[in-house]
């Protein structure tokens, strides 16, 4: 097995594929070639046990075939795990974005990402929610009443 797959270590995005689904899939496809191993690893395990004529219970196979194929998957299936790991981080970049994109605009900021950019300090008058200030520091545009 060749570590210099170039369609292994390539990271950019497929067209038309989210990178939650390009997750699901690898993953579906992680588990299931772990899964095939060990049961590759069961059967040698219970050919081996019948070549010398011992008698070894099939739910003893499955638990040494699952302790010997841990280790064995992180070198066989080295670049589907990568690419696993790589889907994850960009599915966690992606959350954190949008989080921090609800969590500006909850707090009524422009959006950290838009192509305003009045996240500069510049805000307008009517931008903070409150009315404007005169020029001694109180309120003008009051809704009337007399102090």
């Amino acid at each position: 097995m060749s570590d210099a797959n170039p369609s292994e270590e390539s990271t950019a995005p497929q067209p038309g594929t989210s990178p939650g689904r390009r997750l699901a899939r690898n993953l579906a496809l992680y588990t299931l070639a772990r899964l095939v191993l060990v049961a590759i690893l069961t059967a040698v395990i219970m050919a081996g046990a019948w070549a010398i004529s011992v008698q070894v219970p099939l739910i003893v196979s499955i638990l040494f075939a699952i302790v010997i194929a841990m280790p064995l998957s992180l070198t066989l299936f080295k670049g589907l795990r990568g690419r696993v790991n790589s889907d994850i981080a960009a599915v966690d970049e992606r959350r954190r974005r949008d989080k921090a994109q609800l969590r500006a605009r909850l707090r009524g900021e422009s959006d950290p990402a838009g192509p305003s950019g009045t996240e500069s300090g510049s805000a307008g008058p009517g931008d903070s929610g409150k009315p404007p200030k005169g020029p001694a520091g109180e309120e003008t545009g009051g809704t009337g009443g007399t102090a």
